[in-house]
C-alpha cells in the first residue's frame, strides 16, 4: 500500500463550498504529488467558514485536535494543516508523532532558500501577527512586506478570475517594495489553477505556492521517515544550552 498523506482542511468545506470543491482540491494535490504517495482531503466537522482572524484560528485549533485520533486510526504518514497561518501546529505536535506540516512556515522557509528578500500576498481580511510569526521562524530579517489582495478567502475560491487583477497589483507592489521572491499567503490562491504561473510571468520573480510547498515538505517527511519524539522522550532528554 502506498504511503498516505492527509490534507486537513480547517473549515467545514463540505457545507460552505460543497463536496465538489473538496474533490477538486484532492485532484489538484494528487496531480502535483509524487506517484508513490496517496493524497486524501478531509474537512472539519465544525468551525468558521474561513480563517480570517486570530479568533477564527483559535476556534479551529480544538477542532483539529479532535481529529488527531482519526489520523492515527487511518495510519497517515504525514498531515498538512490547510491554512497559511498554521493554526495549532505546536499543540497538535504535542499529541502525535505523525509529521504535521504547516504550509505557511514551509512556504516562507522555501522562499528563504531561493530569494534574498520575500513578501507575502494575503487574502483580505487576514489574521494579524505575521511579523511575530516570522520572528519565531527566524525569518524576520528577510521579510519585506505583506500586501493584501483585496478579496476574501471565499471570494478567491468562488471568483478567481475577478480576483486576479487585485492579486497582480499586490504582487507588483511587493516587487516595488524590494522583494525578489513572493509567497502566496492563502490556500485559496494556492488552489487556483495556473495562478502561480500567471503571476510569475507577469511580475518576473518566483512565486512560492504555499499549498504545493506544504505538499512537498510532507512528501519529504514521508520519504525520510521523519517522526517526532514522544512527549515523554522530550521531557527526559538532556537540556543543551545555546550559550
Amino acid at each position: 500500500m502506498l504511503p498516505r498523506i492527509l490534507y486537513q482542511l480547517t473549515s467545514p468545506m463540505h457545507r460552505t463550498l460543497g463536496v465538489e470543491e473538496i474533490a477538486r482540491r484532492r485532484a489538484y494535490l494528487s496531480e502535483a504529488a509524487s506517484s508513490d504517495v496517496t493524497i486524501d482531503v478531509w474537512p472539519l466537522e465544525d468551525g468558521p467558514s474561513a480563517v480570517e482572524s486570530n479568533a477564527d484560528a483559535a476556534l479551529v485549533v480544538p477542532e483539529l485536535l479532535r481529529t488527531v485520533p482519526k489520523w492515527v486510526e487511518e495510519s497517515y504518514e504525514a498531515v498538512i494543516i490547510g491554512c497559511f497561518c498554521d493554526p495549532g501546529i505546536a499543540a497538535i505536535r504535542d499529541v502525535t508523532d505523525i509529521p504535521v506540516i504547516g504550509p505557511g512556515g514551509a512556504a516562507m522557509h522555501l522562499a528563504a532558500q531561493f530569494g534574498e528578500r520575500f513578501s507575502v500576498l494575503s487574502s483580505d481580511p487576514t489574521p494579524k501577527g505575521l511579523i511575530a510569526r516570522l520572528r519565531s521562524l527566524g525569518l524576520a530579517e528577510l521579510f519585506v512586506s505583506e500586501r493584501l489582495v483585496g478579496c476574501s478567502v471565499l471570494d478567491l475560491v468562488r471568483n478567481p478570475d475577478e480576483a486576479f487583477n487585485g492579486i497582480l497589483a499586490a504582487a507588483r507592489n511587493c516587487v516595488d517594495d524590494g522583494a525578489d521572491i513572493l509567497v502566496m499567503g492563502c490556500m485559496g490562491m494556492g488552489f487556483t489553477p495556473q495562478l502561480t504561473e500567471r503571476l510569475q510571468d507577469r511580475v518576473g520573480v518566483p512565486v512560492v505556492n504555499s499549498v504545493l510547498a506544504g505538499l512537498k515538505i510532507a512528501e519529504a517527511a514521508v520519504s525520510l521517515r521523519l517522526r517526532r519524539a514522544s512527549t515523554a522522550d522530550a521531557v527526559t532528554a538532556p537540556v543543551v544550552s545555546a550559550a
